[in-house]
C-alpha cells in the first residue's frame, strides 16, 4: 500500500490537536486498498477544513449555500465502482492523482454527536465514504448506495473499529 507516499493530508491549525493525520491516512490508504482490490496506485489529497471554507467549495462547485460533511472532487473518470476503466485525463490534469477530499470538521463532529459514532469512527467513515468517490462509487440508486455502505463498513472493519455502529449509522443517515 503505497498510495500515500505523494498523498498530501492538510489539516486547518485550529484542529490539529484533535486530529491526527496518521488516522486519516490509514483510512485512506485502506479505502484506496479495499475500494479498488489493490488496483490504485494513484495519490490523494485530504484537506480538514471549516464550515467557512466548505460552504464557499460547496457553492462554488456545486451551487449550494451550505456546509456538507465531505466533497471529493475527482482528477479523472477513470475508475467505475472501484474498476479501472479507459485513461480519460484531460490535457492539464495531474498524472497518477486520483483527485481531492475535503473534509468539514465541524460538521463531522455534529454528525459524530447526533449519529452517536464518536468522533474517530465518524472521521474515518467520511474519508472512507470520499475515497470511494474518487473510486467512482455513488449512491445515485439503492443498489449503488447499498454497495456504498457495504464497501465503507469494510473499510471500518479491516481498520478494527465498530464496523456495528458504522453500518447502523450510514443505514440511519440514508433512510
Amino acid at each position: 500500500m503505497k498510495q500515500m507516499e505523494n498523498s498530501f493530508v492538510e489539516i486547518n491549525r485550529k484542529f490539529l490537536n484533535i486530529i491526527k493525520p496518521q488516522i486519516i491516512k490509514n483510512c485512506a490508504m485502506a479505502s484506496l486498498d479495499i475500494g479498488s482490490k489493490s488496483k490504485c496506485k494513484e495519490t490523494i489529497s485530504i484537506s480538514v477544513i471549516t464550515k467557512s471554507k466548505m460552504v464557499e467549495l460547496n457553492k462554488q462547485f456545486l451551487q449550494e449555500n451550505h456546509p456538507t460533511d465531505v466533497l471529493a472532487f475527482p482528477y479523472s473518470e477513470n475508475w467505475f465502482f472501484g474498476r479501472p476503466v479507459k485513461n480519460t485525463k484531460r490535457d492539464g490534469e495531474q498524472k497518477n492523482h486520483l483527485g481531492d477530499i475535503f473534509l468539514c470538521f465541524p460538521i463531522v463532529e455534529e454528525q459524530s454527536k447526533t449519529l452517536n459514532t464518536g468522533l474517530n469512527l465518524e472521521i474515518n467513515i467520511m474519508v472512507a465514504h470520499g475515497t470511494l468517490h474518487l473510486l467512482g462509487y455513488d449512491h445515485e440508486t439503492s443498489d449503488d448506495q447499498k454497495e456504498m455502505i457495504e464497501k465503507t463498513v469494510e473499510i471500518i472493519k479491516h481498520l478494527k473499529l465498530d464496523h456495528i455502529k458504522a453500518k447502523l449509522s450510514l443505514e440511519k443517515r440514508n433512510e
